[in-house]
């Protein structure tokens, strides 16, 4: 990856899966969107609705994969 293809990408990419699909499946993730922060991410996931059939996952920039519960935990803690 070229440096100005990584300076453009946000750090933290909300992805939507099929809920019968393991995130540790080995094919790709779908497409994400991207944020600049994991609290932006985590109210954009709690907010919308993608068909009420696809569990969100946020990867940070340094791996870290935060699973649906931990999402809603996040939210539901700032919103306390």
């Amino acid at each position: 990856m070229s440096a100005s293809t990584h300076a453009t990408e946000k750090p933290v990419k909300l992805q939507y899966w099929s809920s019968s699909h393991s995130v540790n499946a080995p094919d790709h993730w779908p497409d994400p969107y991207e944020f600049e922060t994991v609290d932006d991410a985590v109210a954009f996931a709690a907010t919308q609705a993608p068909a009420n059939r696809e569990l969100a996952w946020l990867r940070t920039a340094d791996g870290t994969v935060m699973n649906p519960a931990q999402i809603l935990r996040r939210f539901q803690m700032r919103h306390a």
